[in-house]
């Protein structure tokens, strides 16, 4: 691990809202993955994720939050997501706990999100830590896939990798190998792989888009592979 460059880490910082900032400052808690890589690659950010030590403190800090902004707290198994339009999205992540920040950034599932920043409150001073190639990684626009050791739904992975596609990034061989297999290993020992029909079932229950942040009229959490109404059929 390394970190980031002081002039990036203050760019970083310039970009993270004022109250957040404060937040950092006053809890433990660690800001880690897209926010940071979109901030240092001048992409479009989407949310800001939050980290913390449990999940109690994290519902804690974030309802408090949300009381401060007057915004509504959305819980998902994934996270306490508070809807702040037209300001960002605040996200604090609960189906995923540390104690410390190398934790935060080796739990993302490819290097150029293994970046989080953090306020030290006992030297009064913002760190941060990232891959040893966050940096040509981003530059390249590569996804490495890190094999990950957390509990996560089997497809997520190959689903965010649709989306950094979709972006611009490439990915090579290898790391898409391993990313198929992590797929594979949900579907193992369910039931006789020879059945193409089954297995495209089953592979297809497991792509759940996992993102909290696809909302219906600002309220509604959605899943975006929700088969509303089957194509050829009417409703009644």
């Amino acid at each position: 691990m390394t970190t980031l460059t002081l002039a990036d880490l203050n760019f970083v910082l310039s970009r993270l809202p004022k109250d957040v900032r404060s937040l950092m400052m006053d809890n433990k808690i660690f800001c880690g993955g897209g926010f940071i890589r979109s901030i240092i690659a001048n992409e479009k950010v989407n949310d800001i994720d939050l980290f913390g030590e449990s999940k109690d403190s994290l519902s804690a800090i974030a309802y408090r939050f949300a009381s401060d902004r007057k915004v509504k707290v959305h819980e998902t198994d994934n996270a306490l997501t508070l809807l702040c339009a037209p300001r960002l999205t605040v996200q604090f992540i609960t189906r995923w706990v540390f104690d410390d920040a190398w934790k935060v950034s080796m739990s993302f599932d490819f290097t150029v999100c293994q970046a989080v920043i953090w306020y030290d409150g006992e030297n009064k001073e913002w760190k941060s830590a990232i891959s040893d190639s966050f940096y040509s990684d981003l530059a390249a626009r590569r996804l490495v896939y890190t094999c990950p050791e957390r509990n996560e739904d089997a497809g997520g992975s190959i689903l965010r990798v649709r989306k950094f596609l979709s972006r611009g990034y490439n990915i090579q061989a290898q790391s898409l190998a391993r990313v198929i297999a992590r797929l594979i290993m949900g579907v193992k020992d369910q039931g006789d792989f020879k059945d193409e029909k089954w297995l495209g079932t089953i592979l297809t229950s497991l792509l759940r888009e996992v993102d909290p942040l696809l909302v219906v009229d600002g309220v509604e959490i959605a899943n975006e592979h929700e088969v509303i109404q089957e194509a050829g059929t009417h409703a009644a």
